[in-house]
């Protein structure tokens, strides 16, 4: 609509003269004189009752030197600032920088209440009814709300998320005067835009996306701490759980079956007079700690409402309250039976959220001291209550003793109806004129919207910080990082975060899984934590910055097929830890030369064998010896023994060529724990000592193999440390333009690969080029052996390849003679059916036989085209220096 247009058909002036009202004012504030006092909960007795608060609000007052009743005075000239804003670059909608006739009428209610509150308490701290938006026009706080449910699951119903969201998304700012109103209240939606804002503005974004979300969220205007006010976190301790979990193995308990049978106890025969009555002593002197802890506690809480400085209970503050049961909650309400054992709703509670920092408290937290007011869309509310501390506060709001309303009946579920005795009042009976109040549902601010751009980066900056008592606390938006950092966490051992003690490194999106980084300060030691599903199962890495203490590696046994839980690496042992091999190894361990890598000394364990396994294997543990050439073998503890047997053997000489192992009875030293036990004879010892043998053989491969590993995952981990990769959704709105254009690029290179592969005709020289990759030019000898090595191969393959396709025709030739034959002979046995059959089949034949036949005249003449086409590329090809042999054959 254009300006013309606007200005002929708006049904009201523009300005409004301040005193056309001022005699119906009058005349409501004279006939509502007594009712004030009943509306408000305020008598002369009530005010002498509300002693602490009261006195420190008349010494410190809000703002001081400056009459009461002007101190958030409405202009109820309701001026407009359309010719600043109609056309301005900041595309405001008319309902920003417009009032209309609702939006006055609601004004006019709310500087009416705020003249009869003024005038009748004019020591109670002023209201927050009106404040200045964006565009310089006084809105009404309650049409400020702009509830707007979001389509991100974080969002949704989940009032940890949405609060954190808010703390991190517009950054906090201090009022400049904290002990005087705010000068502003803009707009969500702008705030969405700026995300920068004071506490009544961060409040209100808070509070519309909760009630969005469903949640009976209001905003509370009252005095906070100053460390509240400041959003000073110094002196708390970091409020969120440190996930460092240690790798504790969780062992299963075993629940023990009572027996069927079992004897009775024994009759205790002594006597607990002395235990019972130290027991006695013991809690009377614990009853006494306790009383004692409770009288210092409630000093404690008395010397809280002492203020600090002059400006303690002055420093005005927004915050946010959820009132659990609340009468206009979509929420289930929270009912409980009483002791008639009627089913009841319980009564409201709240919860309070502080919109700076995201916490959520209950009630009776200490870092709020007032609670003045409070409003959601449908109303506003004025705390009536003497109290002392906040955490007294009751929540009814349908309670007009308790709560001020400036909207009477609003919302619908607020009304209670009291009537007579004799009176019925039913759904169809109430006039809906006489129900009808004026309400607040007259919202002016747009839609509220989050990119998932802004949705995604969340911090202002693509970054936030926050230092707390020994602690700071540091997160980055996601693939804002260079290495998929998201958060950082520093622990240090002072408060005020001088001396780091251990730091905490939180990544996503990355190529390597790494996921946590632990890195304690005092000993240099760092803790590397992966996802699941790494090629090499890692699951946690362990290491110093020296590279001669002990490292550890830690691996998700259940994808291995070795079953590898642990290795442990220190200079010259390395010890392996298995879960569920078939062979029942738990433990392995090398002990070799650190510098030339020479095995010493391998030592395995084994777990014992079911009782029902037929192979079983009684080996405890196991020890080869390498430098003393013995190998230790120390058995499973039988029943009744009190020590194990062990069998150890001294290797005898390895035998020559083809010969077998001779063995020598005096070099094996037999221990037997239970001399019962069966003795094992010379051929099972040759048995056991030729298994060990094998079993040396294959370990010795296995350290190969170990050490190769190892040598290779750091190897991997210090590229994947230097040049980290980070990896995104296919589905991801943001990146996925970057990755089809990606995929895209890499599509046509290998296209463009495979069509010069196919335009290029075959080099069957470069393989027989590969020996001599190092030389710039081949010698004549060198040239001629790869020459004659190309064209014998290319001539054993097509005489390979001849010779299959004439056995093949042979074979053929040999089955047609054989059935015919067989069908002369056998003529007339067959029946017609299996006659014609074999006839079929001996047709096939032939024309199988021609087939073939035809295939080795073809061959036989592309295969010489083709010989003589190799050889003439070949004498004509650069890299073979064949000038002295091309001379020779001119010659002869």
């Amino acid at each position: 609509m254009s300006k013309l247009q606007f200005q002929k058909n708006k049904k009201s002036p523009g300005v409004i003269d301040p005193n056309k009202h001022a005699a119906k004012l009058k005349e409501i504030e004279e006939r509502n004189a007594e009712e004030l006092d009943m509306f408000f909960g305020y008598e002369e007795e009530g005010e002498e009752e509300f002693s602490e608060f009261e006195n420190v609000e008349s010494e410190f007052s809000l703002s001081e030197g400056d009459p009461a009743a002007q101190i958030g005075r409405i202009d109820l000239s309701f001026p407009e600032t359309r010719e600043e804003f109609q056309d301005s670059p900041q595309c405001y909608p008319p309902s920003y920088y417009t009032l209309s006739p609702k939006e006055r009428l609601l004004l006019l209610y709310a500087e009416n209440f705020r003249r009869q509150f003024v005038l009748n308490y004019p020591r109670r701290r002023a209201m927050v009814l009106a404040l200045p938006n964006e565009c310089n026009v006084q809105k009404f706080v309650c049409t400020t709300i702009r509830p707007t449910a979001f389509a991100y699951p974080e969002l949704i119903s989940n009032v940890e998320e949405i609060a954190k969201f808010v703390a991190d998304f517009v950054q906090y700012e201090p009022m400049e005067d904290e002990t005087n109103l705010p000068t502003r209240l803009i707009s969500p939606d702008t705030l969405l835009r700026k995300r920068r804002g004071n506490s009544y503005e961060m409040a209100t974004l808070l509070a519309s996306m909760l009630i969005g979300a469903g949640h009976p969220a209001m905003v509370v205007s009252g005095v906070a701490r100053q460390e509240t006010v400041h959003n000073d976190q110094r002196n708390l301790p970091y409020p969120y759980p440190i996930t460092a979990e240690e790798n504790v193995e969780k062992e299963e308990v075993k629940e023990e079956q009572p027996a069927k049978y079992k004897l009775r106890a024994l009759p205790d025969l002594e006597s607990h007079l002395e235990e019972e009555m130290a027991e006695i002593h013991r809690r009377r002197a614990e009853e006494q700690s306790r009383i004692e802890n409770e009288l210092l506690r409630k000093q404690m809480a008395d010397q809280e409402l002492v203020a600090v400085d002059r400006y303690h209970y002055r420093r005005a503050h927004a915050w946010v309250v959820i009132i659990n049961n609340a009468p206009w909650s979509i929420k289930p309400k929270i009912t409980y039976t009483d002791v008639n054992g009627d089913v009841v709703e319980a009564p409201p509670t709240a919860i309070f959220i502080e919109p700076s920092t995201g916490f959520i408290c209950e009630s009776s937290c200490k870092q709020y001291i007032l609670v003045d007011s409070a409003w959601n869309q449908y109303n506003y509310y004025v705390n009536k209550q003497s109290y002392q501390r906040v955490g007294d506060l009751r929540w009814d709001l349908r309670d007009i003793n308790d709560w001020g309303h400036m909207l009477p009946g609003e919302p619908p579920e607020m009304r209670i109806y009291k009537m007579s005795s004799d009176e019925n009042i039913t759904d169809g009976d109430t006039d809906i004129n006489e129900e009808k109040h004026l309400d607040a549902i007259c919202n002016w601010v747009n839609r509220l919207h989050i990119g998932f751009a802004d949705f995604e980066h969340r911090f202002p900056h693509s970054e936030k910080k926050v230092q707390y008592n020994g602690a700071i606390h540091e997160r980055f938006s996601p693939y804002s990082q260079r290495d998929g950092k998201v958060m950082q966490l520093t622990l240090f051992n002072d408060k005020m975060c001088t001396s780091p003690k251990v730091r905490y490194e939180h990544y996503k999106n990355r190529f390597d899984l790494m996921e946590q980084l632990i890195y304690t300060y005092e000993n240099d030691h760092f803790e590397e934590r992966f996802a699941k599903g790494r090629n090499d199962s890692l699951k946690s890495i362990e290491y110093f910055s020296d590279s001669s203490l002990p490292r550890r590696l830690n691996f998700t046994s259940t994808s291995r097929l070795d079953t590898l839980e642990t290795i442990d690496l220190v200079p010259g042992m390395i010890e392996l830890n298995y879960t569920g091999q078939s062979d029942r190894c738990c433990y392995r361990q090398f002990e070799f030369k650190a510098k030339g890598g020479v095995l010493k000394k391998v030592v395995e364990k084994f777990h014992r064998a079911e009782e029902d396994d037929l192979v079983k294997n009684d080996i405890a543990s196991r020890t080869f010896l390498f430098m003393q050439n013995k190998i230790i073998i120390k058995f499973h503890y039988t029943f009744g023994a009190l020590t194990a047997t062990t069998v150890e053997f001294t290797k005898p000489p390895k035998p020559d060529y083809g010969m077998e192992l001779v063995y020598d009875e005096k070099l094996t030293k037999i221990y037997r724990a239970n001399p019962l036990d069966p003795i094992r004879t010379n051929l099972e010892l040759y048995k056991l000592l030729l298994d060990q043998l094998q079993s040396e053989d294959r370990i010795k491969k296995q350290f190969e193999k170990v050490q190769e590993d190892i040598s290779n995952i750091f190897d991997l981990r210090k590229s994947e440390k230097s040049e980290p990769k980070l990896k995104f959704s296919l589905f991801d709105p943001l990146r996925n333009g970057a990755a089809r254009a990606l995929r895209m690029q890499q599509f046509k290179e290998e296209q463009e690969a495979k069509r010069e592969l196919a335009s290029k005709p075959a080099d069957f020289l470069a393989p027989y080029l590969v020996p001599f990759k190092d030389q710039d030019e081949l010698t004549q000898e060198q040239s001629v052996a790869a020459y004659h090595a190309c064209l014998n191969d290319l001539k054993s393959r097509f005489v390979t390849l001849l010779n299959n396709l004439q056995r093949q025709y042979e074979d053929l030739t040999s089955e047609a003679k054989s059935l015919n034959r067989f069908l002369n002979k056998f003529e007339n046995q067959f029946d017609n059916f299996d006659y014609n059959r074999l006839v079929q089949q001996a047709k096939d034949l032939e024309l199988r036989k021609r087939m073939v036949q035809q295939r080795l005249t073809l061959t036989h003449q592309e295969s010489q085209k083709k010989y003589e086409w190799v050889k003439a590329s070949l004498q004509k090809d650069h890299r073979l220096n064949l000038k002295m042999e091309e001379e020779k054959n001119s010659d002869d």
